[in-house]
Order: structure tokens, then C-alpha cells, then sequence
């Protein structure tokens, strides 16, 4: 009975401990007023919240609730999974839109997409802490795995900033199929696994998404003929947001649709789907162990 007991504990101690991960099959997208839960393995669409104003981005900090950019009020929004509040509202604008979790998950970054500064918020009450000013229209946002801080600049360019002065420390000129300077650069997304950018084209015609190196000295526009607003990249998959109509599966090893969403009413942006700003939840291995050891202590209470 004592080893038993033992291995019971032993079970749930190590399923209590066992860390939160992204769940991948699980994309949070805004759209209109609302934000909309895209479960990929089933391809359903469901709705998580109408909030009343309208949004533009949305990421999840460290308690897990989803913060928005409230776009028409230059507010941020927090969901806790019942209530949607006002988060942030003082010191923001105008046109709050992409967001990213800094390193660390203490604070994050709204750009003022009808501006040219990103401020910094407290990421737990959503404190006003400072502005960058970037002298561009700031869009995407992106921390990569290093801790570097990257932005889409001026619709045209992806730079690395300096997350405290603003200041540029690196540049890429994206660049059209045709050569040209590009004036349709939106979402940022950085991806560990394959250690590249994507920037999405959100060119009302021939839009698609850049592949940019990490060291930001290459680039690669796929064309998908589809106007593309937000994107978030989880591994070998890239997740797109056609503006206005719903979400894109994209295989990276192929750059090629692999699944369609549901429509999406007013589709606009894709919270991170790995790394700061995911949503997280158990793994299912957790969840097994803890089944496994809740059962294992009803077990030992009829034996007693």
C-alpha cells in the first residue's frame, strides 16, 4: 500500500509540474468587433468574445488573457475568459494595432499605426511606460529567439530596433516581384524552427507573404494572389489572415495552402501561436498524468 501511495504522488507531483505549451491547432483571430477561436483540426470557427469595438490585433500575456487593440478607441482591451475590460487606455495612439509580449512577459508593445511611436505598457495592469519613437509608421512587431527586438517600418522596410532607444540598428528594404519598393508591408511573425521572418503582402491583388533571414540580408516573396493582413508562423506551418475573409494554413517546407478556414467576418489578425504572446494550456501528456493520478487517489481511498 506505501509504494503504491508513493507512486500515485511520484504521478501527480510530475504532472502538476510539467510546463504549459501552445496549442497549436487552436488559431484566436480578430474580426470586426470580435475575436474568433479557429480550431485547424476540426477547420471550425467559433466565437469567443464580441467586444463592441473595433479591433485590430490581440496577443495573450502571461495570465493568459487576451489582450486587444481596440483601433477605433485607441484602447487596449483584456478577456479573461468571462468579462472583456477595458485594459489600457491613457498615453496609447492614435490607431493602436500590432502588439508583441517583450522577453519576460512583464510589459509589451502596441504600434500606433497612424503614428510614429510604439509605447510601452505594463502587460499586467496595463500601465502607460514609455514611447519609442520610431519616425516611421510602425506595423508588425516581432521579438526573435535572441531577444532582438524587429518591426515593420514605414510599410516598406523590416528593421531591427533598440528596444529602449527606438533607434534602427539594422534594415531591409522589401522588395515588390517586380523589383520595386513595396508599399503593402504589414504583420511580422519570427519562427525558432526554420529561423526566419515573415512579413505579411497585404497588397489588395498578388499579395502574399516575404520570408526574410533572421540576419535580415535575404528575402523570398511568395505570391498566394490574396490580400493578406495578419500572419503567425508555429514551426513548419505559416497561418495567414486574408483581410476580410478568414484564415490560411500554409506548409512552409511547400509554400503552399494546405487548409481553409470557415469565413470570418471582417478577418484582420492572428495572435502568436508559439513563443511570447501564445495562448497556453496543458499538453495533452500532462493532462493524461494528471487523469492518471486523480484516478490512482480515488483508487487508494476505496482500498482504504
Amino acid at each position: 500500500m506505501k509504494a503504491s501511495r508513493k507512486s500515485f504522488w511520484l504521478v501527480l507531483t510530475i504532472a502538476l509540474m510539467a510546463p504549459a505549451i501552445a496549442r497549436a491547432n487552436i488559431a484566436f483571430i480578430t474580426g470586426g468587433t470580435s475575436i474568433w477561436r479557429w480550431d485547424t483540426a476540426t477547420n471550425s470557427v467559433s466565437l469567443v468574445v464580441n467586444t463592441g469595438f473595433g479591433l485590430d490585433s490581440l496577443i495573450f500575456n502571461n495570465n493568459n488573457n487576451i489582450i486587444s487593440s481596440r483601433i477605433s478607441v485607441n484602447q487596449l482591451g483584456s478577456f479573461n475568459g468571462v468579462t472583456d475590460s477595458t485594459f489600457a487606455s491613457t498615453g496609447l495612439g492614435p490607431g493602436v494595432a500590432d502588439m508583441a509580449l517583450e522577453p519576460g512577459g512583464a510589459t509589451l508593445l502596441v504600434g500606433n499605426a497612424f503614428g510614429t511611436t510604439i509605447s510601452r505598457v505594463n502587460a499586467t495592469n496595463g500601465a502607460f511606460v514609455t514611447d519609442l519613437n520610431v519616425g516611421l509608421r510602425p506595423d508588425g512587431l516581432a521579438y526573435d529567439s535572441s531577444g532582438n527586438l524587429f518591426a515593420v517600418l514605414g510599410r516598406d522596410e523590416l528593421v531591427q530596433l533598440n528596444p529602449v532607444t527606438g533607434a534602427v540598428i539594422n534594415h531591409i528594404t522589401l522588395l515588390t516581384a517586380t523589383g520595386g519598393v513595396t508599399g503593402d508591408a504589414d504583420a511580422l511573425s519570427f519562427d525558432a524552427t526554420t529561423g526566419n521572418f515573415y512579413v505579411s503582402n497585404d497588397a489588395a491583388s498578388g499579395g502574399g507573404y516575404w520570408i526574410v533571414s533572421q540576419n535580415l540580408l535575404t528575402q523570398q516573396l511568395i505570391n498566394l494572389n490574396a490580400d493578406i493582413d495578419g500572419l503567425a508562423a508555429d514551426g513548419n506551418l505559416l497561418y495567414l489572415i486574408q483581410r476580410g475573409v478568414g484564415g490560411l494554413q500554409v506548409n512552409l517546407a511547400t509554400n503552399s495552402v494546405t487548409l481553409t478556414s470557415p469565413g470570418i467576418s471582417g478577418a484582420d489578425d492572428i495572435a502568436p501561436l508559439s513563443g511570447g504572446g501564445s495562448p497556453t494550456v496543458p499538453e495533452p501528456a500532462t493532462l493524461a498524468l494528471l487523469g492518471l493520478g486523480l484516478a490512482g487517489l480515488g483508487f487508494s481511498r476505496r482500498k482504504q
